[in-house]
């Protein structure tokens, strides 16, 4: 005998539904509408402007989107943009600084990885793997300190006063925040960062920063592997050959070497 089978709905569930329905408002903007009024964003996504206001308000305190108070019109927020300069940044420097990283990682047999900065951390968004049995990984895509580390020092020498200032709430020490603004100073003069058992115990890197178009650090370059590896001479040799590579790095996306005046 046949039975009827329960008939499935195919239906979103409402967290789902609501994220798209966030979707479609930012893609009601283009170079022809940078700025929309309610109305026209409730008519443009078919929603009830009750509901609408509800949505934009959470984008707006998420810095997507953004609202005139003179005028009542919405636009797309800072948030966008720099997660947009994030994104750009990212695939252009790593089209860059493949090719550079791999024959890195063939003459040292290091791991090489490329870290950009993301919020109050590093994030690995490539790497070329160790050629030795025993080597240093990171997950692509994870966070990672600033304040810890070759990799995070490099970035965190170059940014802002206030900026570092946030970053230094965050260190589980007084005696490691005092070490790291002693490195940080030196950084600056070096142009070159290592560290040796600091964010784990047995691994130790070399980092250098890659400098952007108008002269800011936009990520860094590093190389590590096991402490016992890194010894001083070859934390030496591999800070010379890292700076020159970084430099190629950052003048293929834009950066222009200071001239010196004697």
């Amino acid at each position: 005998m046949m039975t009827d089978k329960p008939i499935k709905k195919n239906k979103d569930p409402d967290s789902l539904r609501t994220v798209q329905r966030a979707l479609d408002i930012l893609n009601c903007f283009s170079l022809q509408e940078t700025e929309l009024s309610l109305t026209e964003i409730a008519n443009k996504i078919a929603l009830a402007k009750s509901t609408t206001t509800r949505l934009l308000a959470t984008l707006e305190r998420n810095g997507l989107i953004t609202k005139n108070q003179e005028t009542l019109k919405y636009k797309l927020g800072h948030k966008l943009y720099y997660l947009g300069h994030i994104a750009g940044k990212s695939i252009e420097i790593r089209e860059f600084a493949y090719p550079i990283m791999k024959a890195l990682r063939d003459n040292t047999k290091e791991t090489v990885n490329l870290y950009v900065l993301q919020d109050n951390y590093r994030v690995c968004i490539e790497q070329c793997e160790g050629l030795q049995s025993i080597r240093h990984l990171v997950k692509i895509g994870e966070r990672l300190p600033l304040w810890a580390g070759a990799g995070g020092k490099a970035i965190l020498a170059y940014q802002s006063e206030e900026f570092q200032n946030e970053i230094f709430q965050l260190v589980d020490s007084e005696q490691r925040l005092a070490e790291l603004k002693h490195d940080l100073k030196a950084i600056q003069v070096e142009g070159c960062a290592s560290s040796l058992d600091e964010r784990e115990v047995g691994s130790a890197a070399v980092a250098a920063p890659l400098f952007g178009i108008n002269g800011n650090v936009v990520a860094c370059l590093s190389i590590s592997g096991p402490t016992q590896r890194f010894t001083p001479e070859v934390i030496r040799h591999l800070k010379i050959i890292l700076k020159q590579n970084a430099l190629t790095i950052s003048q293929s996306i834009g950066y222009k070497e200071p001239v010196c005046f004697l």
